[in-house]
């Protein structure tokens, strides 16, 4: 008797149709392991098509904040997922946990993949604010509440997927039925570039991302200007008015913004750089996971030397692997003269690359994570038949 494929279904009401770890990632890993692949997301039109084997359903549906979000993508997404008939959910924010316990309802395998420790932003008050402002008492209490639904409903889904710990804690434990950690690594064949031809001038350096006050760019801004050299920046500010406070900074000529980019695009800016930067601050869940954020390990793919934030996590790992400089990220001085030390001894910042790229190849890629996710599913799957 033939074995039946098993059809898998994404859902994304915030992340966007094109979005590296769930498109490039996760989808596409399960559809290389032989699973009938559906991601359904909003974009700026509606619209159905077939991309490596994955059915895409781009639905449009422009929405005033963040309640209004909730309220009319979750019915629409809702909709289209049912229509799909998957034998396993996995929904991709927060805002989806309703969708997801109806899911569960209608006796499907559901996975919440937890991007973020979103309980702990809301209390810290750090989240990319397209939520209405509120006092920071106010937050607190609906952070507490947050965590109190989370938990009430991760408890009727099959398993969450997170990408890390938290100063070695696991965040869902007692919280959920399994927990799974799938770190967003990059895909090493995505980095095949001959790196030894590329002509990198060291006069630059890149940060790739969000761009809030919380990621300490304000200060980046600053010691880039010390240390005289380009800023590129690549990516959104949150809010928006961000990017006019910055633009206001007398430091601010040093910047190269060249706002939001695909991987291709990504890729080439660090090309061109000689340094990759990540100094977020110590506040919320920044100086508390025990991973880097998402692009330190695309810097490290593209074996370039990294400047990043002195958390206990990039401490233990930079003595492990000597890729970078760990440095505090309010102390502007400090930022500029890990600019300035890696200009001035090249060899070494050459040699810090090379490590950063041994580490990818060793441990940090996604192939390393597809595995556990495949085996995730191999594993509810068989749950739901016993």
């Amino acid at each position: 008797m033939e074995e039946k494929t098993v059809k898998v279904c994404h859902l994304a009401v915030v992340h966007n149709i094109n979005d590296m770890r769930i498109f490039d990632k996760e989808c596409r890993g399960l559809a290389a392991n032989g699973y009938d692949v559906t991601l359904i997301a909003f974009g700026d039109r509606d619209f159905i098509s077939y991309k490596d084997g994955i059915k895409v359903v781009s639905l449009y549906c422009p929405v005033k904040n963040r309640l209004d979000l909730i309220k009319n993508r979750n019915k629409i997404i809702l909709q289209k997922a049912l229509e799909q008939n998957a034998d396993i959910y996995h929904i991709h924010e927060p805002e989806l946990l309703s969708v997801g316990l109806k899911l569960k309802r209608k006796n499907k395998i559901v996975i919440f993949d937890s991007h973020e420790f979103y309980g702990w932003q809301l209390k810290d008050n750090i989240h990319k604010p397209k939520i209405i402002r509120v006092p920071k008492f106010f937050m607190k209490l609906f952070g507490a509440l947050y965590l109190k639904y989370e938990s009430y409903v991760c408890k009727r889904l099959d398993a969450v997927v997170q990408v890390c710990t938290l100063n070695g804690k696991d965040y869902f434990e007692g919280r959920c039925k399994l927990s799974v950690f799938v770190k967003n690594m990059p895909d090493i064949s995505d980095y095949s570039v001959d790196i030894k031809t590329l002509n990198r001038e060291f006069n630059s350096i890149a940060m790739i991302g969000g761009f809030t006050k919380f990621r300490g760019i304000t200060q980046l801004i600053k010691a880039a200007a010390k240390a005289d050299v380009s800023l590129i920046l690549a990516g959104k500010y949150y809010p928006e008015s961000y990017e006019e406070t910055v633009k206001q900074m007398p430091e601010y000529g040093v910047v190269d913004y060249r706002g939001f980019l695909d991987k291709k695009g990504m890729i080439d800016v660090l090309k061109e750089t000689s340094i990759g930067i990540s100094t977020l601050l110590h506040v919320g869940q920044y100086d508390k996971i025990d991973t880097f954020p998402t692009k330190v390990y695309d810097y490290m793919a593209m074996q370039l030397p990294v400047i990043v934030s002195d958390t206990d996590y990039a401490k233990k790992m930079n003595e492990k692997y000597h890729f970078g400089i760990c440095v505090n990220p309010e102390n502007v001085d400090e930022i500029a003269d890990a600019i300035m030390y890696l200009y001035n001894n090249r060899e070494e910042a050459i040699k810090m690359g090379e490590n950063g790229r041994k580490a990818i190849i060793e441990e940090f890629n996604w192939k390393n994570e597809e595995i556990k996710l495949v085996n995730l599913y191999k594993q509810l799957i068989i749950n739901k038949l016993s």
